[in-house]
């Protein structure tokens, strides 16, 4: 009788064994891996909203790993990749994407983005339209966009006030200004550029009504007179020293907060950058809207990071690292988020938030890139954009250093392009 005792007993404790042990199992957290290059405060800001993501829900895990500068990064993917180690999700530059697509890398969301992962209709819904299209290819989005920043103007009134000025909101304006700053004997230009200027002659290209590359990369038009009269102007305004580039400066933020121009164009993300200067020179700082070429109307290019999650992980890996994403963009996430790095919300009702209606309260100078998000739009993603950003950028220092033909060197990049697209 006691060995049938003993026996009963162990068998009962095998049968609580194997009915438990699987729920314990099944309420381990699944891990998700995510690689990023942020640092400084926005580390600090990356790791506190990993934190809050983790405390907020018992299933998924989020384990962040800064791999450094986003060259690192690149290399860290590349090189893991070949092993077959990657990571489950990561931050992503706008021309990774496309060569990463193309490799077979990075999945599609949209089977990603459901209710169960946190993704509403009104959270799919409320991403501004320019940051989703620059993350959509083929028909799929390929990524969430993240650390996004505009460009914006930044504006010395004092010295629009010796002149009698308004801020300028067109292109001709800004010429208008250098011809009244010289005729007040003030030998400074009206506008400070930075020594990459593409994304500048881009923006007003567009302005003026050219495709430049459509955004169903079907249409390419970059050599039009719509697209080079901008150059012209631009490379006019320069040698008339009513605009300036960086130059040995490095950085235009640098010389406009000393007073060295009237008006610079530069990120939304840099205001930091100008603050200091501008505090220490005593100049009263503005920020506007961009100023629009010829007849057009407003418009802006985003900038900035997404975020992209790796074929190679697991279902229940991407489906974390999806509610995560979820997580980030939700109203006060992503508002306090673009608070504290100096980015932008990606939603509508992030910049509709309680935080970012209090945040521009107390820091107008961010209102003018808010006012941009409605309008603004993202460059076309295609393999091979790193290769022709790199070709335009030796093309403009051709012109405004050599005197390079402008119709000339930009033919050779819509032909550049149109050789990426197969629309030769």
């Amino acid at each position: 009788m006691k060995k049938i005792k003993v026996l009963v007993a162990a068998l009962v404790a095998f049968s609580v064994s194997s009915v438990f042990a699987p729920l314990a199992s099944a309420q381990e957290k699944v891990q998700v891996t995510f690689w990023h290059a942020m640092n400084g405060p926005h580390q600090e800001m990356v790791t506190s909203l990993v934190e809050e993501f983790n405390a907020s829900q018992d299933t998924v895990e989020v384990v962040e790993q800064n791999q450094g500068d986003y060259s690192t990064l690149q290399q860290s993917i590349m090189a893991s990749a070949a092993s077959g180690n990657l990571p489950t999700m990561t931050q992503l530059t706008s021309s990774n994407t496309p060569d990463f697509k193309d490799q077979g890398l990075l999945i599609a969301l949209d089977d990603l983005m459901t209710d169960d992962n946190g993704w509403t209709t009104d959270l799919v819904d409320g991403i501004y339209p320019g940051f989703i299209d620059g993350v959509t290819y083929d028909g799929s989005i390929y990524a969430i966009p993240f650390s996004k920043s505009v460009r914006i103007m930044y504006v010395n009134e004092d010295m629009l006030a010796e002149v009698g000025a308004e801020i300028p909101t067109t292109w001709q304006e800004v010429l208008d200004l250098g011809v009244a700053l010289d005729e007040a004997g003030i030998d400074k230009p009206a506008m400070g550029l930075e020594n990459s200027i593409s994304m500048e002659l881009e923006t007003m290209a567009r302005q003026n009504g050219a495709a430049w590359v459509s955004p169903d990369l079907t249409e390419v038009e970059i050599a039009s007179e719509t697209a080079t009269e901008p150059a012209q102007f631009i490379y006019d305004l320069i040698a008339a020293g009513h605009a300036r580039t960086a130059g040995e400066d490095g950085f235009m933020s640098g010389p406009f907060s000393s007073g060295e121009s009237a008006l610079y164009i530069g990120s939304s993300a840099g205001l930091s950058y100008v603050l200091p200067g501008i505090e220490e020179s005593g100049i009263t700082l503005a920020t506007a809207e961009l100023p629009v070429f010829g007849e057009g109307e407003p418009l802006t290019l985003f900038a900035g990071n997404d975020l992209g999650v790796f074929s190679s992980a697991t279902e229940e890996e991407q489906a974390g690292a999806a509610q995560f994403m979820a997580f980030l963009l939700e109203a006060e996430n992503t508002a306090r988020w673009a608070s504290e790095t100096g980015y932008l919300p990606i939603t509508v009702q992030g910049t509709e938030s309680e935080t970012w209606t209090a945040f521009l309260a107390g820091n107008p100078l961010v209102e003018a890139a808010t006012a941009e998000l409605p309008y603004g739009m993202s460059q076309p993603g295609y393999v091979g954009a790193s290769e022709v950003f790199n070709e335009i950028e030796m093309a403009i220092e051709r012109i405004l250093l050599s005197d390079a033909d402008i119709t000339v060197e930009f033919q050779a990049i819509e032909d550049l392009v149109k050789g990426h697209l197969g629309l030769e």
